[in-house]
């Protein structure tokens, strides 16, 4: 019985040492539609810009230069702290207003956290084309029932110049 307990105690320090690695979800679409298109969210913590802005006590439509910084700092935090929690399974960051600039910041900022994996775009099919290059994978909203954020099929990103060299490749 006291090796049972021992080994039980040995493998729950280690779990305690070993860190859990998450994924950032980031997506343009306001957390309701996130909430009816997946399952189980209250194990992700999710980041929204409008309430972020409001908590801070800013006017979204009187933003300047400073208060957007000081916005940035705040989301960064977030992710930050989300990615220390040992109950979460990824972070969720919702922007309708997300350009080129604030998608390849965050990813870079990412890659400095140690406890988030990879960002991860979430969009609808043919939606925001654009920046699905920017990320390694991505992942389309399920359109015929709710599902779990990781029962989604992950769809790794084809980048062109390695399409490009395939192509000459086979010619």
């Amino acid at each position: 019985m006291k090796d049972k307990l021992k080994l039980l105690l040995i493998s729950l320090q280690q779990l305690k040492n070993n860190t859990v690695q998450l994924n950032l979800y980031i997506t343009f679409d306001d957390k309701s539609k996130i909430k009816k298109c997946f399952l189980n969210l209250r194990k992700y913590l999710i980041i929204e810009i409008s309430e972020v802005i409001e908590s801070l006590g800013f006017d979204q439509n009187n933003l300047d230069d400073c208060k957007s910084f000081i916005i940035n700092q705040e989301i960064l935090k977030l992710i930050k702290d989300g990615s220390s929690g040992r109950k979460l399974l990824g972070i969720v960051y919702s922007n309708p207003n997300l350009n080129d600039e604030i998608v390849r910041g965050i990813i870079h900022y990412v890659e400095e956290v140690k406890n988030i994996e990879k960002a991860i775009f979430l969009t609808d099919k043919y939606v925001h084309d654009e920046f699905v290059e920017l990320f390694e994978e991505a992942i389309f909203y399920p359109t015929m029932k709710k599902v779990h954020i990781v029962e989604c099929k992950v769809v790794p990103v084809v980048w062109l110049d390695r399409l490009n060299e395939l192509n000459e490749e086979f010619i």
